[in-house]
C-alpha cells in the first residue's frame, strides 16, 4: 500500500507512530513517501515576533532536510538521525546537531546554512497545506494519507504512547487499513494520559 507520512521532527507522538510505520513495514508491503509537515507555519510562529516559537528549531532542521533531500539524501535517514539525537539522547536541535547528522549521513556539511533560508519555507508551506487540504485543518502530526483505489484518504494519527511489539504493531496496521476502507469513517479519539514513551522504540 502507499501511503504519505506527514511528520514535523520535533513532536515526540510522531516519532512514536513512525518507528511503528517501520516496524509495521517488515511484514507488510508499505510503500512510505515521507513528507514534511511545519508546525512553525500550523502555529504561525514563522516570522512572529513573539517569544513563543517553540517549533522554530525543528523548522529549521525541516529547511535542512529539504535541502538535503534535493541533493538525493534519504528523508527516511534523516528524520532517523535527528530523532536518535533529539528524543533519545536529549540532544535539542542546534546547529551543533545538524552538523552532526550532516557528517554521519556523509552529507555536504555546508547544507548546514539552509537552516536559516526562509526561501525554503515555501515548499514546507505547500507540503503542510497539501495534507491540511486531504484531511482537514484540525490536524497536526502525525497525518497519514493513504492512497486507496486511486484516491487520497487521510487521518490524523494513530497516536501511540509506546512502540508495539513487531505482532501487535501488525495488527494495529491491518485494522487502521480496514478502518480506511469505510467511506464514513472519520474518527476515533480520547483523552492522553501523560507523555509518550520515546525510549521504546530504542529497540526499533
Amino acid at each position: 500500500m502507499d501511503i504519505a507520512f506527514y511528520f514535523d521532527p520535533v513532536c515526540p507522538w510522531c516519532w512514536v507512530t513512525s518507528r511503528w510505520i517501520l516496524l509495521s513495514s517488515n511484514r507488510r508491503d508499505i510503500n512510505i513517501e515521507w513528507r514534511l509537515f511545519s508546525l512553525a507555519y500550523k502555529n504561525k510562529e514563522i516570522g512572529s515576533q513573539s517569544s513563543n516559537v517553540n517549533h522554530m528549531p525543528s523548522h529549521r532542521v525541516e529547511r535542512v532536510m529539504l535541502s538535503a533531500a534535493k541533493t538525493g539524501a534519504s528523508l527516511t535517514d534523516l528524520y532517523t538521525n535527528f530523532g536518535i539525537k533529539h528524543f533519545l539522547n536529549g540532544d535539542e536541535y542546534t546547529d551543533e546537531v545538524i552538523q552532526t547528522v550532516l557528517k554521519e549521513l556523509n552529507l555536504d556539511t555546508l547544507l548546514a546554512k539552509t537552516a536559516d533560508d526562509e526561501k525554503l519555507d515555501e515548499e514546507l508551506i505547500a507540503s503542510t497545506e497539501s495534507a491540511l487540504k486531504t484531511v482537514g485543518q484540525d490536524i497536526g502530526v502525525p497525518t497519514i494519507v493513504f492512497k486507496i483505489d486511486g484516491k487520497e484518504k487521510g487521518f490524523f494519527g494513530p497516536v501511540l504512547k509506546e512502540l508495539p511489539d513487531q505482532d501487535d504493531a501488525v495488527k494495529l496496521w491491518d485494522a487502521i487499513v480496514e478502518l480506511t476502507k469505510h467511506a464514513g469513517f472519520y474518527e476515533l479519539k480520547r483523552g492522553r494520559e501523560g507523555a509518550p514513551d520515546v525510549y521504546s522504540t530504542a529497540k526499533c
